[in-house]
This record gives structure tokens, C-alpha cells and sequence, in this order.
């Protein structure tokens, strides 16, 4: 389990034992006490899937204006189980010029032209070519919309290069 977690499951058993323990020694009414311990228990719950992405799981987040890509898993669509696909990308950031000492993982809505330069950028990976990610703007379009809570925005388009050779300084 992860220490974050523990942490706060033991923050909230010992704030519902305090709050067990004033309304032991309180003459509020039944009703009163029963809500708090309602909303308390409710904490549990909104604590533990608001930190979801504190537990691994892959952002939402924009990528980075310029990544290493490690690794990515490809869910195509599947019209007959009503599954929209994903691309669940890893890539390291660059902070001043240095790779990000972690790798984070980004989710990405489904589309055909950024997994067919995933592939390609993944089999450049296997023969042992470094690969970095670059974000360029697409074009607006009202058809590219994958859901109604998109349209009009931008689609970002991703291209994979091998990592340039480094400079040799002259003797």
C-alpha cells in the first residue's frame, strides 16, 4: 500500500475518533451527530478517488512541449463494446535542457495518426535509437472532436525523432 494513502486512511480514522469522542461528551441532537458521521465516512470515498493520480495512474494533463518517449500502450476503438480507445504515453520531461528525474505517464484520446507515428517511433526504439517527442498545433476543425465537450479545440499533433548525435568539441 502506498505510504500517501496509509497516511491519509489513518488522518481520517483519527479524525472520525475525535469526532466520535466530542459528540460522546456533547448533548447535541441524534440527528446532528448521525450527519457528521456521514459526512466524515463520505471523506473516505472523495479523498480516496480525487488522489487517484497520486497512485500511478496516467494523467490527463497535456504532454510537455518536448519529452524522451520510454514507452506506450495502444487501446484502439471498439465500436461493439462502445470503447472510445486510448494511447497511454510515458515520456520524460526536460527541465532547463536536463531530463525530468521520473517518468510520468499521459492519457491520451485515441487517434490513428498518432499511433502510426508511435509505431514508427517504437521500432526506431527497438533498434536502439533514442526517441524525443515534439507537441506541434493542429489545425481546428470542427469534425475532430472525439466527444461534445471538444469541439473546437485544438488537436495536437506529436512527431518522434532520434535523439541527435552530440557535438564533439573541436581539439
Amino acid at each position: 500500500m502506498n505510504q500517501a494513502v496509509l497516511g491519509l486512511t489513518l488522518t481520517y480514522v483519527a479524525l472520525a475518533a475525535l469526532v466520535l469522542a466530542i459528540f460522546l461528551l456533547t448533548r447535541l441532537p441524534v440527528w446532528i451527530k448521525f450527519t457528521f458521521v456521514l459526512a466524515v465516512s463520505g471523506f473516505y470515498y472523495l479523498t480516496f478517488y480525487s488522489l487517484q493520480g497520486l497512485l500511478g495512474w496516467p494523467t490527463q494533463q497535456t504532454l510537455p512541449d518536448q519529452f524522451q518517449l520510454m514507452a506506450s500502450s495502444i487501446i484502439e476503438p471498439d465500436e461493439d463494446e462502445g470503447e472510445a480507445g486510448r494511447i497511454h504515453i510515458w515520456a520524460t520531461s526536460f527541465i532547463d535542457n536536463k531530463p525530468a528525474p521520473e517518468p510520468r505517464a499521459y492519457e491520451l484520446p485515441y487517434d490513428l495518426e498518432l499511433h502510426s507515428a508511435l509505431e514508427a517511433a517504437l521500432k526506431e526504439q527497438r533498434r536502439g535509437n533514442i526517441q524525443l517527442g515534439r507537441k506541434k498545433e493542429g489545425k481546428t476543425t470542427e469534425d475532430m472532436a472525439r466527444d461534445l465537450s471538444k469541439y473546437g479545440s485544438k488537436r495536437e499533433k506529436i512527431e518522434f525523432f532520434d535523439l541527435p548525435d552530440p557535438e564533439v568539441p573541436e581539439k
